[in-house]
């Protein structure tokens, strides 16, 4: 009888020990503009914040592109390199028109190191032409539900008519993350990447997610930057049968949104993957990140022409304030002035604006510019390449 007693008091113990042990966390405090945390298998948002404000995705725009290339192609069709692809900036490949790479060793270097040149190989691969590439995208996102999404590009350089919202994205990213070849694809810190032709080529890759390396069940995704976008990234974790997705989009700095990611995934591991919590800021002037673009299928009433290069100038067009104390924002009127080129940031999406820029402040300015990009908030040089916007408004 008193062994029993003993047993019992043990079992108890342990259970006591074990329940006491997983402590829920209290819901985090997030320092970017929008972010969202979603349980991927049930789809549940665990967190959200300003989530469904439209925001410019930088290079989270490389999820779709990666899938729908997977889907149509899978990872041994031979891509050919274009001229245009080569010379896209923020390429690490160096690629030279008329080289050969699998489809599967671009979109790994495109998913790792943000590839920019990558995306755009895949893209003209897939489909022919980025413009056609970018219908697909659109077609896609519109299929999982992503109503607040407008592509124009494969690689998610800035351009007026791209923009996303952290919800959109983490539907697009547990889309993804349901194909075994992407999650493989995602889940790389180092890696080689070696071309079909010619055959000695080769290029040693490391991914941007510094989550990978430094978080308890890190398995993917992907990050961004661009000067109009800041800091993104959508990250994912699983532990045991319990799997999250967090998205952060708009951090001040590089570090802020792996700090941010991290938060959201240890408080939805710390309430078991469940729960519902909103904390929805007001938008500011400052926080605004795309211009006030109208719907996918829906024409304005007096469009400026669309193309990498501005056909004219246009009458200045003024926006309603934000708020009574606010000033109105006007868009300049466009230039016919070529657009400038600039240096290539190692390992980065910073970008220069060409043609039409979003600012910090949401303002539209259209004319010749050049942003320095940053990376871990310090400029860095970048070689002269080409810019590669798809400039088209939705429905066009």
């Amino acid at each position: 009888m008193s062994k029993l007693s003993s047993f019992r008091f043990l079992l108890l113990t342990s259970v006591f020990v074990i329940s006491h042990s997983i402590q829920v966390l209290a819901a985090p405090s997030i320092l970017a503009e929008s972010a969202i945390l979603m349980n991927a298998r049930t789809g549940g948002v665990i967190f959200e914040k300003n989530a469904d404000v439209r925001r410019a995705p930088a290079s989270l725009t490389k999820m779709m592109t990666c899938i729908l290339c997977l889907e149509s192609k899978g990872l041994n069709a031979e891509f050919k390199v274009t001229q245009a692809a080569a010379a896209t900036e923020d390429s690490y490949l160096k690629m030279k028109g008329g080289e050969r790479l699998l489809s599967g060793e671009l979109m790994r270097e495109m998913m790792m190191e943000s590839d920019n040149g990558a995306a755009v190989v895949v893209a003209q691969n897939v489909s022919g032409s980025i413009l056609k590439f970018a219908d697909r995208m659109n077609e896609k996102a519109k299929e999982l539900g992503c109503r607040r999404t407008h592509f124009s590009n494969p690689h998610g350089l800035t351009a007026k008519w791209h923009y996303s919202t952290a919800r959109d994205m983490a539907k697009i990213a547990a889309y993804c993350m349901k194909n075994p070849d992407f999650r493989n694809l995602v889940n790389h810190q180092k890696s080689v990447i070696h071309w079909k032709s010619p055959s000695s080529r080769t290029y040693k890759s490391e991914t941007t997610n510094e989550l990978l390396a430094k978080y308890n069940g890190a398995n993917g995704i992907k990050t961004g930057w661009t000067n109009a976008a800041k800091g993104c990234v959508a990250a994912s974790a699983k532990r045991g049968k319990v799997e999250l997705i967090a998205v952060v989009m708009k951090s001040k700095d590089h570090d802020t949104r792996f700090a941010d990611a991290k938060k959201l995934l240890d408080y939805g591991f710390s309430v078991g993957g469940e729960g519902t919590i909103v904390e929805d800021k007001p938008v500011t002037s400052d926080s605004k990140r795309m211009p006030n673009v109208k719907k996918p299928g829906t024409a304005a009433k007096s469009q400026a022409p669309v193309g990498n290069k501005p056909a004219g100038a246009s009458a200045p067009e003024t926006k309603k304030p934000v708020s009574a104390s606010s000033t109105p924002e006007t868009q300049q009127p466009k230039s016919n002035q070529p657009a400038a080129t600039s240096t290539p940031a190692e390992k980065t999406n910073a970008e220069t604006t060409s043609g039409i820029a979003i600012t910090n402040t949401g303002t539209v300015n259209t004319g010749t510019t050049s942003a320095t990009p940053v990376v871990s908030n310090k400029p860095v040089p970048r070689n002269s390449g080409v810019r590669m916007p798809v400039l088209r408004k939705p429905g066009a």
